[in-house]
């Protein structure tokens, strides 16, 4: 074989072996399998899930929103601000995005699983945990596991899959998505109801929230009609399949609530029940005519079976909402 030959053949096995590399990174690699705004490596949450939320903090620590309202209580969401309680995570400093996944009910399986992505000093988060005694690490399937103490039914615990993956939750389903996670499964795919709503939401959301049927079930079937006793008149509501919620805070507070009913007449019901508590809330304007600019903000419209609701909130109104502090007593 000639020296061209022989280097046009290394040149082309190089490129097979580049391209084989390529497709086995699209394959085996779960970031490069986003669904809508979910990060690929979210699809190890369980294939049980009820709902799935997600939260871009980059965008809410960015936002006008942040900015105005960063030091009154509750900003933070749950999620984060317990994960920054008992690990020392700086969530503005830290973390990129969260996603929520859990199921209705009361259970032990209900307290969901956050997955964390961002920038993460593993070893110092570990020393951190490790000497202030409030865990007992392990190894579990090759990933680093923290379990907090004390220890029961509703164990949590805390995994880091690299250093931007964190995983944390009931123990068993960390140990669950972590296990996952090292077969190169993806159990959330197999929730067809709920990949297909994140699916539809646009990336890019500041915060996101998709729920199916078996979420909304214990939602009340009535509310009292307006103006009526505690025993008077009540509206029907009627059931729905499915939620999506999605929003942004720049440059105002805007929110689009999509729920998809069982049929077009159920939907237009729905609609008008909503169309409703918006008039209510401009009648009460004489007292706080703040309410009317806030009902002007919303919109209700049907599409086949979806009810669209939507609000677009300027800061302003958002200021004039917000209770007016005491006057301090004359001394």
């Amino acid at each position: 074989m000639t020296r061209s030959r022989l280097a046009v053949l290394v040149s082309t096995v190089v490129v097979v072996l580049g391209v084989i590399a390529g497709i086995g990174a699209l394959w085996l690699n779960p970031a490069r399998a986003a669904v809508g705004p979910m990060p690929g490596e979210a699809l190890v949450l369980p294939a049980d899930a009820r709902f799935v939320m997600g939260f871009d903090v980059k965008r809410f620590t960015a936002s006008p929103f942040y900015a105005r309202y960063a030091s009154q209580r509750g900003m933070h969401p749950e999620a984060l601000r317990e994960l920054e309680e008992k690990t020392g995570i700086n969530p503005a400093r830290d973390v990129d995005q969260i996603v929520v996944a859990g199921t209705s009910g009361t259970g032990a399986g209900s307290l969901g699983l956050a997955l964390a992505t961002g920038r993460f000093d593993l070893y110092k988060l570990g020393r951190t945990l490790e000497t202030e005694g409030k865990v007992d690490g392990y190894n579990h399937d090759g990933a680093t596991v923290y379990a907090f103490k004390p220890e029961g039914t509703h164990a949590m615990a805390i995994a880091f899959l690299d250093e931007s993956t964190l995983l944390f939750g009931q123990k068993a389903r960390v140990e669950a998505a972590v296990s996952s996670r090292t077969r190169g499964e993806v159990p959330f795919r197999k929730n067809a109801v709920l990949l297909a709503l994140v699916e539809k939401v646009r990336p890019g959301s500041t915060f996101w929230m998709v729920g199916d049927q078996s979420l909304l079930a214990g939602m009340p079937s009535s509310v009292p009609a307006p103006g009526a006793s505690v025993d008077g008149a009540a509206i029907s509501l009627p059931a729905l399949k499915s939620l999506t919620v999605t929003g942004d805070l720049d440059p105002q507070v805007s929110l689009a609530v999509t729920g998809e009913a069982t049929d077009e007449l159920a939907a237009k019901n729905l609609a008008d029940v909503v169309r409703g508590f918006v008039a209510i809330m401009s009648l009460q304007a004489q007292q706080k005519p703040e309410l009317s600019q806030l009902a002007s903000a919303v919109t209700v419209a049907t599409q086949a079976n979806q009810v669209l609701v939507s609000a677009r909130i300027p800061y302003e109104l958002l200021d004039a909402l917000q209770p007016k502090a005491k006057a301090a007593p004359a001394k």
